[in-house]
């Protein structure tokens, strides 16, 4: 069973990273994932086009050619630390997104991708120093803002994290990943029903609703309403696989009602 972290980083990534901070150079000459505007390479114009739609092996090989032309391009090197994230591969991410930071200091999506690592490797207060610097570049960056709001949440300091989510919603007031971040938040913090409320409005969204489900599942085990818990699981998984997170929450539930902290079994 994947962990719930590696589900919730990857809304995280692509929702706030890939669609909101993309941009196209003011000449419309060409899309840069870096969020720059930049003049990019042809290769590397279709790696970004790879990597929107889905194909990471691609990208990764076109993003090695792109920085293989220039060495000295940032961009390229962030798309490839991005590709092998959405591959999984942790370590080679690393490298790519170490030597993008050599090469843009201030980029706040190379902070933000570094913290996503920091997050997939469960080390969330790494995490929030990325995030943090980012935030310093650019205040109302919907990626770390985000990131760092799970972050604080994986960390159970629920208050912070939705501090973080409102900051958010300040300049997002409608979107629909900070928005079920923060319901879960409110869930895990003891105002379930707040957060049930807000997830089950989202639920009725018909492009996004599907994705709400998982946040929503952990929050109606918490309410200890396994059957609707199940309901929202159902269909993302084996059935082997929900009846054993069905059980994993259980445990939360029963730690959640002694008062213990729990976040940290919601992101591992």
């Amino acid at each position: 069973m994947r962990t719930k972290l590696r589900k919730l980083g990857v809304a995280i990534v692509l929702s706030s990273s890939l669609q909101a901070c993309g941009t196209i150079s003011g000449d419309g000459s060409g899309f840069s994932l870096s969020g720059k505007n930049e003049d990019v390479s042809e290769t590397e114009a279709v790696a970004d086009a790879a990597i929107s739609g889905g194909s990471y092996v691609e990208a990764a090989r076109l993003y090695e050619k792109a920085a293989g032309e220039n060495p000295k391009s940032a961009s390229a090197y962030l798309g490839l630390g991005r590709s092998y994230l959405a591959m999984d591969q942790l370590g080679r991410a690393e490298f790519a997104l170490t030597r993008a930071r050599m090469l843009d200091k201030r980029n706040p999506e190379i902070l933000n991708e570094l913290g996503t690592l920091k997050l997939r490797r469960l080390r969330p207060a790494e995490a929030i120093e990325f995030y943090d610097e980012a935030l310093r570049y650019e205040r109302n960056n919907l990626s770390a803002l985000t990131g760092r709001a799970v972050a604080l949440d994986f960390l159970s300091r629920h208050a912070e994290a939705q501090e973080s989510y409102r900051e958010g919603l300040k300049y997002y007031p409608s979107n629909f990943v900070l928005m079920s971040n923060y319901g879960l938040s409110l869930a895990l913090s003891g105002q379930v029903g707040a957060g049930i409320s807000m997830m089950e409005e989202l639920l009725r969204d018909p492009d996004n609703g599907d994705t709400v489900r998982s946040n929503l599942a952990i929050a109606y085990a918490l309410d200890g309403k396994r059957r609707e818990a199940r309901a929202m699981l159902t269909g993302t998984m084996s059935e082997t696989e929900v009846s054993a997170t069905l059980d994993h929450y259980e445990d939360m539930r029963n730690r959640f009602k002694s008062g213990k902290p729990i976040g940290y079994m919601v992101f591992s």
